[in-house]
């Protein structure tokens, strides 16, 4: 028994490629709406990540071990009952 499929006797037009991820489309436009976005967004979404890198590189201080004072804007302890202002943290 042969496993081989037969050859079609009318041939599929060529269609449209698009240009971002090289497969068949059939809009009219030549190209995927989701792969248009994608290369529209994609300056913004290199900005982005650039952005997001820089700021990982930058240590960012440990908050959780000092609490601001709302009424003279001095940080002190966590455990602090009371600021060197007079303020009383409750």
């Amino acid at each position: 028994m042969s496993e081989k499929k037969p050859t079609p006797w009318i041939s599929q037009p060529s269609g449209k490629v698009c240009p971002v991820c090289g497969t068949r489309t059939y809009s009219k436009e030549g190209i995927h709406p989701q792969c248009a976005v994608h290369q529209a967004d994609a300056v913004r979404s290199e900005k982005l990540k650039a952005d997001r890198k820089r700021e990982a590189s930058v240590p960012k201080p440990s908050t959780w071990t000092k609490k601001k004072c709302p009424k003279c804007g001095s940080e002190s302890h966590v455990r602090r009952k009371m600021c060197d202002c007079g303020h009383a943290f409750f």
